[in-house]
């Protein structure tokens, strides 16, 4: 009799959300063709405490940048088995790296080019280099896509842009039984944990600061009301058959037991 009710149960929450199913099938339902909009969300990349940033600085002579390329880190790229060694600079809590000769910069808030600059000038105002060419790369730029999605995993970034739809992709698309107007984004940013909820149906979804990802976001995609109902139906029946087998079990020892006293 439970299980029938189960059964009526998950039928209806199957019909009642047929319709929306059907709609959530579908990216950007109010997007309008051939109408260009202009891009309001300006995105800039900017290095965080514990960033791994890596730092190359170049000139006509190379006996004169080499003292500032000595520092080596080991560090480990999603995806890739091992450690790597590189060039690179780890951000302290306080926001800063600390460069041969140069001693500690502060790096926190700031984006590639502008760190970059910011060192060449050192290197030219004390009269180290004349013409440093400075090249910052990050290191460790990852995010997370967990939930219905194909491939749910960790992903290493190689560029400084990365949106909300480049990590679906990279995660295979959301499945059949995934929100689409409902994606989780979780950020940790100067201190604190914000959580941001993205609506993939709608162009909306382009004006918001969490469009943009960045270091160590995680995305989160839940599953829909079937996947949900088909769930418990599943676990209460997993239940009910635990009861029934530990009950089954009772009952033969306490037969057993009987028996072996009634001889």
């Amino acid at each position: 009799m439970k299980f029938l009710k189960l059964l009526v149960i998950a039928t209806a929450v199957l019909f009642a959300s047929c319709g929306t199913q059907k709609k959530s099938m579908l990216y950007l339902q109010d997007a309008v063709a051939d109408q260009p909009e202009t891009i309001s969300n300006q995105y800039e990349l900017r290095i965080k405490p514990s960033d791994i940033i890596g730092i190359i600085v170049n000139s006509r002579y190379a006996e004169l940048a080499a003292p500032f390329n000595l520092s080596t880190t080991s560090y480990h790229i999603a995806g890739q088995i091992g450690s790597n060694q590189a060039q690179g600079q780890v951000v302290d809590d306080a926001g800063f790296i600390s460069m041969p000769v140069l001693g500690k910069i502060k790096a926190a808030g700031m984006t590639r080019s502008e760190l970059a600059a910011d060192i060449e000038q050192r290197l030219i105002t004390g009269g180290h280099i004349k013409d440093p060419v400075v090249n910052i790369q990050f290191l460790n730029f990852k995010i997370n896509v967990l939930g219905e999605v194909g491939r749910p995993g960790e992903f290493a970034i190689n560029s400084d842009r990365v949106t909300l739809f480049d990590a679906l992709s990279m995660a295979g698309d959301i499945t059949d039984y995934g929100v689409k107007e409902r994606i989780t984004v979780i950020r940790e940013q100067n201190g604190q944990r914000t959580i941001a909820y993205l609506d993939a149906t709608s162009t909306d979804v382009f004006k918001s600061p969490y469009y943009y990802l960045q270091q160590n976001d995680i995305i989160i995609v839940d599953p829909d009301n079937i996947k949900q109902a088909n769930v418990a139906v599943n676990q209460k029946g997993r239940n009910t058959f635990a009861n029934v087998s530990s009950l089954l079990s009772l009952v033969i020892t306490m037969t057993s037991l009987i028996l072996t006293l009634t001889r």
